[in-house]
């Protein structure tokens, strides 16, 4: 009787400090990511600072679309697996992401030299991005490999080492008087820079030791869908910048950015951050429903239960983080000169966080149940209405743009609930099983 408490108590410890140790991760890699916003907004002119949004977007477009193809794959097929399966697909894995950042490299200097250094969309400063795509994507694939895993302690500490070096770097700028675009954008690279050598030499893995046709021979039915995914998505979020910058000007796209990294961009984190911790722990459920008799019955009731709590507990977190942080903002915002236009956006931009915190559950059980052709469709409505209303709402002002975004948020949301509960219809035992049993896990979930 003594030893079944203790244990039940040492799990909830376990469980506590995955949890603590996965969320303290997402926070310490956000911080790194928003770093070049920030000061970006406090140290550069506007014009310059909305030259460092465009070069960004750009270098996040990449990075997103490299995870879609590799790290999100890690994370949704890689957990189902442990030995030498498991450590095939992550070598193969980090050898994709290589070969990802050779590419985009080209690309980049591609870019640089044809496209035009004036008028209302600039991206030279892209440049300066472009000796460290291939440790960013490396970086971000073995922040992936060790979600994957279960093991977000050892994320953390390669995270720690991107953002204790970046800060660094991004000190000898200040102290030096010369900050710029390109020494935040060089910082953040050199940071990634330092995060992957750690992890190649921890872990062993060299990034040119895997195949690259072998990981998308046996991943192509998720790694397919999840990169048209990620075009699609970050065709969407590129596309905020270009029409912005291009409808509006440079300046609105700054202080739309600005308001974004301070009140959406943490909500992001703290999706990225659920995602990584619910998708592994989905999948094995998933997984085991498909089993015949009562494990893929309990399993399958597992999941519908855990997405139904998680839905719950956001709706009221979000309620709570629109009620606090909207008139903070709101307030902060127009206590400052330079963003003091930009305090009309706190509202909208504060729902439309509260919209992807709802979202986090049935974007994760999706996920988990390997629906990816789901997804894709998912994000086809929520980019096409998103940057429909942008373009109608961009009529009106950056004020009206915003709502926009909002109205293409909400209509994500729906198609996302409204398609997990048609996958939901598929989750559980194979018809085989006995109908009376499946009737009573119904019943319980």
């Amino acid at each position: 009787m003594t030893d079944q408490p203790s244990r039940r108590g040492q799990a909830l410890r376990a469980a506590s400090r995955f949890v603590g140790a996965g969320l303290l991760d997402q926070v310490v890699i956000a911080t790194a990511n928003a770093a070049n916003t920030l000061l970006g907004g406090v140290l550069l002119a506007k014009e310059q600072f909305g030259a460092l949004a465009l070069a960004l977007s750009v270098g996040y477009f990449s990075m997103y679309l490299n995870r879609a193809i590799v790290g999100d794959v890690l994370l949704a097929l890689a957990s189902r697996y442990d030995g030498d399966h498991r450590v095939r697909l992550v070598r193969n894995g980090l050898t994709t992401a290589l070969c990802s950042g050779l590419v985009t490299t080209v690309i980049f200097v591609g870019i640089w030299l044809m496209w035009p250094h004036s008028g209302k969309i600039d991206l030279h400063e892209l440049i300066w991005l472009t000796p460290f795509m291939v440790p960013i994507m490396l970086h971000d694939t073995a922040r992936c490999d060790y979600l994957a895993d279960r093991r977000p302690e050892k994320a953390l500490g390669i995270d720690l080492v991107w953002a204790g070096t970046q800060g660094i770097a991004i000190l000898v700028m200040v102290l030096i008087g010369h900050s710029t675009p390109g020494g935040l954008l060089a910082a953040w690279g050199i940071g990634a820079t330092a995060g992957a050598t750690v992890y190649v030499l921890r872990e062993g893995h060299l990034p040119w030791g895997g195949n690259p046709k072998a990981w998308l021979a046996e991943t192509r039915h998720l790694s397919g869908w999840f990169t048209a995914t990620a075009v699609v998505a970050q065709v969407q979020v590129l596309s905020i910048s270009f029409l912005v910058a291009g409808k509006l000007s440079k300046i609105d796209l700054g202080n739309l950015r600005f308001v974004q990294t301070v009140q959406l961009q943490p909500v992001q984190n703290l999706v990225a951050a659920i995602q990584g911790l619910l998708v592994p722990r989905a999948s094995r459920n998933a997984a085991a429903a498909a089993r015949p008799g009562a494990e893929g019955i309990e399993a399958a009731a597992t999941l519908r239960r855990q997405t139904r709590q998680l839905a719950i507990a956001f709706a009221v977190l979000g309620t709570l983080m629109v009620i606090i942080v909207w008139p903070l903002v709101s307030w902060a915002l127009t206590r400052t000169g330079k963003f003091s236009e930009a305090a009309p956006l706190a509202l909208p931009i504060a729902l439309q966080g509260a919209v992807y915190l709802l979202q986090v559950p049935f974007t994760a059980a999706m996920r988990g149940m390997h629906r990816a052709r789901m997804l894709f469709v998912q994000y086809v409505v929520f980019a096409t209405i998103s940057l429909t209303g942008l373009s109608i709402g961009a009529n009106y002002g950056l004020h009206g743009a915003a709502w926009g975004l909002l109205t293409g948020s909400t209509a994500g949301l729906i198609c996302m609930m409204t398609l997990y509960f048609q996958a939901l219809k598929r989750v559980g035992p194979p018809p085989e099983s006995p109908a009376t049993p499946r009737l009573d896990a119904a019943k319980s979930a």
